[in-house]
């Protein structure tokens, strides 16, 4: 049985690692200056080398003959550790062995000697799998562990481990792996491997390894098993999604035809899932927008000569809102996606909305495309205008007098359209009282038809009144015969003075057939405190709510008289 090629290279000493230089520049100044700590926790995303380096640096710490700070890797220490014999360095597994029973067997044994070696090293891969007991019985020792013990700890998801346990450690974070630095590795293992493979092949193993060199090995040995090292072969092992299949889809939707709808469809039949489709097609119109902001950011990406080629080349066509609008339509489907939706019904959604004009949210930016029929390139189409803003003045004629008037009379007659009549303007027009509502709300509360009978009623001295909102007008009054009646009772007075410590208010006289006494009315009432206050709250009228509440000492005062009063009835 061959050996698998993650395993057979996998590296051996710090010169060997990719894609690691920060996390290998400070195990390295450590082994030089003598200053190696007791405890390592080493986390990074999966198959980016946190386990061949913690036995790089185990190598390194028992070399019998170290090349300064790397190991010979010829020694007896060095070849036990690397075929995973030694007695010295322990390797634990933490998802099956991560119980209590576990760690009380590793602290029962930590305090011997070690047996050949100058260091007892403990590798604890996958530490977060560890339960809560687990790592309490584990804390003491790691804290103050003997002077031949040393940790390291791997994860994947370092903010699982206690930080009880963090801050005991020298935490290194391990980075995902460039496309760049493992297309250099694929190159080296194909050359040394003897197998002629294209280069954009090993760039699209590159990019679906996402940042794991373990990955990219592990598919480079699939294609290699299943033939040439080709770009063809490679989108056949993978079903869908490659980006050449996505570059050509991309030109096929700037044509607005039915392949931009096939092309998708063939993918997800192939087999390939809704996220990795939309999650690969993202990738790809994000560096498309990119590059139609900024021409020179090409070369920052990481992409091969054949992509960067392509981006120039068809970015041309797009303009950058176009690609805005674009993206926005994929990351909804990719939510989508995440949350189970059916692929044949997430690809009509996704096609529909690209359909769909752009969103109230984006009023400047035009669609993707409007149909095949009347399709136009979005490199000919051009941003339409935002809308401007609808400012609201008030006209010529408008009397700030005459509205304080009104409210005047309306706070000592109705309170409700009082606060109604705020949104408003005021002014005369041949004789007639024109309120000009702002607000849709208060134009509907004040057209009702009570409301309406106590304006006309309240502001008859100025004639008729009529409510306008926009290019609606209202007249208060209903008939000629009501008008008269109207003119004929008496004019409720804004009180002006004072009043006096004892008034009320009397109850508004219902509209009848018969004439209203000409005795004039007189509108007194208690003052209390809250005329104060309410008086105040008026200035606020733009405010869109008031909240009044029972002071502290009122209530204070209201428990203890019921306190009193229980505890009378009960001596009774």
């Amino acid at each position: 049985m061959s050996v698998s090629l993650y395993r057979k290279y996998r590296p051996q000493d710090f010169k060997s690692v990719v894609g690691q230089k920060a996390a290998v520049e400070v195990l390295t100044q450590s082994i030089i200056k003598g200053r190696v700590g007791h405890a390592y926790l080493f986390s990074g995303s999966r198959g980016c080398g946190k386990t061949s380096i913690a036995r790089i640096f185990a190598k390194a710490l028992n070399c019998l003959d170290p090349q300064g700070y790397e190991p010979c890797g010829k020694c007896a220490n060095c070849e036990a550790i690397t075929a995973g014999e030694s007695l010295d360095v322990i390797e634990i597994d933490g998802a099956s062995n991560n119980g209590v029973e576990n760690i009380r067997g590793l602290r029962e044994n930590i305090a011997l000697a070690p047996f050949s070696s100058a260091h007892k090293i403990y590798i604890i891969d996958e530490v977060h799998m560890l339960s809560q007991g687990a790592f309490n019985a584990l804390l003491k020792t790691l804290e103050e562990p003997p002077e031949h013990a040393i940790f390291i700890m791997a994860t994947t998801e370092p903010h699982k481990v206690p930080v009880t346990i963090r801050s005991r450690c020298q935490h290194i974070p391990f980075h995902s792996i460039s496309p760049e630095d493992i297309h250099a590795r694929l190159s080296y293992v194909c050359e040394s491997e003897g197998v002629s493979a294209e280069s954009e092949a090993l760039w699209e193993i590159a990019r679906q390894a996402e940042g794991a060199l373990r990955d990219a090995l592990s598919l480079l040995e699939q294609v290699i098993a299943s033939g040439e090292v080709s770009l063809a072969n490679i989108e056949a092992i993978l079903g869908a999604g490659s980006r050449p299949a996505f570059e050509r889809w991309v030109k096929t939707l700037r044509t607005g035809t039915q392949e931009a709808y096939t092309a998708l469809k063939a993918m997800i039949d192939a087999g390939a899932s809704g996220v990795r489709v939309f999650e690969e097609m993202f990738s790809l119109v994000r560096n498309m927008w990119l590059v139609a902001k900024w021409k020179g950011i090409a070369e920052s990406l990481g992409l091969s000569e054949a992509e960067k080629r392509f981006l120039l080349d068809e970015v041309s066509n797009w303009t950058a809102d176009n690609l805005h609008i674009l993206l926005n339509n994929i990351l909804q489907a990719l939510t989508k996606a995440r949350q189970g939706v059916r692929p044949d019904i997430l690809l009509g959604m996704f096609m529909l909305s690209l359909e769909s004009p752009a969103s109230a949210s984006q009023p400047q930016i035009q669609q993707v495309f409007t149909s095949p029929q009347t399709f136009t390139s979005p490199r000919e189409s051009s941003p339409s205008p935002a809308p401007a803003p609808e400012i609201v003045r008030a006209p010529a004629n408008y009397d700030p007098a005459l509205k304080e008037d009104m409210l005047k009379i309306a706070h000592d007659i109705n309170f409700v359209l009082y606060c109604a009549l705020f949104s408003t303007n005021a002014f005369l027009d041949n004789g007639s009282l024109v309120i000009d509502v702002m607000h849709p709300y208060c134009y509907d509360r004040l057209r009702l038809e009570t409301h309406k009978t106590q304006l006309q009623r309240m502001f008859k001295k100025y004639g008729r009144v009529i409510l306008r909102h926009g290019g609606e007008e209202t007249e208060c009054a209903a008939s000629a015969d009501l008008l008269a009646e109207f003119k004929a009772s008496p004019v409720p007075q804004a009180r002006t003075a004072k009043p006096s410590p004892v008034q009320e208010v009397p109850d508004e006289p219902e509209l009848t057939d018969e004439p209203t006494p000409q005795t004039p009315v007189t509108f007194v009432r208690e003052v209390s405190a809250f005329d104060e206050y309410r008086r105040e709250l008026s200035a606020l009228g733009a405010k869109p709510e008031v909240i009044l509440r029972k002071r502290r000492e009122e209530q204070e005062e209201s428990e203890s008289s019921d306190d009193l009063q229980q505890e009378g009835d009960s001596e009774e």
